[in-house]
């Protein structure tokens, strides 16, 4: 029996730019090597359960839905400014003005997000979606008014019928509610599908609790992948960059400014969840009687020069080229050590392998 595929993606920001480089430049390396086409390639198809959270959660729409990589790439490239219109800036005395421009509003309004999104997704349904492409969905994000966690799920429980509570939320919203990071975006608030009295859910940004959804993936695959069926669950990172400073005593008192506004912090959360949970994931794999074989797409070393600019929220020329850089590095590192050295590595080449194109009746446009 084939193995239950399961792909899980991180939270980052603009950052996003590098997962899907490095996905694409797999699949399409891994294509060229078996002697296939490697152009406008169906990367979401061989897996039966896609997870993303944030930037993540667009591209795992992305992948569920079939739309080209091609075109992920570039709405990163050329809607970035337009998305992340006020970055946060480095220097304390500009930070100062910033924030007291957005004492009462967040850094970026969504209009430029959704407008990029819809142009990605239309008005396309997490129902309708999964009943034409076949492919589990998970999106992690934060259900304000309640303080609680939020997972949309395509109703892909075909033994009970269960998880239809999501069926009518546009795929549009789910990346909007996932990717809703405080201060740098609004809270997002989705209409109740087929609410009469016209209420509002509030989201907030999953990366607050879920930047690295692999846990949220191994659950979901053990509770729905086949019994008899083995699983593999590949997770991809946004690259993030070693960016700590020594801690003393002479600036251990930390205010507002030091933090960068509360965004430093929001960084150091996310960045600690995304390695805390790679390990959290390979504690439980190791566990499960060889049943389930995880790996963590290997990330090349970032320079402190490089590192200066992956924030979460710079869309600056000299980013995204770096962002583009680091990918193709780390397409290197992967395809390596698939093919000759890390042994749990082949299960990327064995599911890349033989990848079918989109033709203009699968991909969603």
């Amino acid at each position: 029996m084939k193995p239950f595929r399961v792909l899980s993606l991180d939270g980052g920001g603009i950052r996003g730019l590098y997962t899907v480089v490095l996905l694409h430049g797999i699949a399409q390396r891994v294509a060229k090597m078996s002697g296939n086409p490697v152009d406008c390639l169906d990367v979401g198809r061989p897996f039966d359960l896609i997870v993303g959270t944030s930037t993540g959660a667009i591209l795992a729409a992305a992948l569920a839905s079939g739309v080209p990589l091609e075109e992920v790439i570039t709405l990163y490239k050329n809607k970035a400014s337009a998305i992340f219109a006020d970055p946060i800036p480095q220097k304390k005395l500009s930070l100062l003005g910033w924030a007291w421009r957005h004492l009462r509003t967040a850094a970026n309004q969504p209009r430029a997000l959704q407008e990029a999104l819809y142009d990605v997704f239309g008005n396309e349904t997490v129902a309708q979606m999964h009943e034409r492409r076949g492919i589990a969905l998970c999106v992690p994000t934060i259900d304000l008014e309640s303080q609680k966690a939020w997972v949309y799920k395509t109703p892909h429980d075909k033994i009970n019928n269960r998880l239809q509570r999501d069926n009518d939320y546009p795929l549009l919203d789910l990346c909007m509610s996932s990717a809703a990071a405080p201060i740098v975006f609004p809270v997002h608030g989705v209409l109740k599908p087929n609410d009469i009295a016209g209420n509002i859910n509030w989201f907030v940004d999953g990366g607050l609790w879920a930047n690295n959804p692999v846990i949220v993936a191994l659950v979901e695959a053990l509770s729905f992948a086949p019994q008899e069926a083995s699983i593999e669950v590949i997770s991809v990172s946004t690259c993030p960059p070693f960016k700590a400073s020594s801690v003393d005593q002479h600036c251990c008192n930390r205010g507002v400014l030091d933090w960068n506004g509360g965004i430093r912090m929001m960084e150091v959360a996310i960045d600690a969840q995304s390695w805390a949970y790679d390990y959290m994931a390979k504690a439980i794999t190791s566990h499960l009687s060889g049943r389930v074989k995880y790996i963590r797409l290997t990330d090349p070393d970032v320079s402190a020069d490089e590192a200066k600019e992956l924030r979460l929220d710079n869309p600056s020329e000299t980013c995204l080229k770096t962002l583009v850089k680091l990918a193709n590095r780390a397409i290197d590192l992967n395809i390596s050590e698939a093919t000759t050295g890390e042994k749990p590595k082949a299960l990327l080449v064995k599911a890349f392998a033989d990848l079918p194109t989109l033709t203009t009746g699968e991909k969603n446009v």
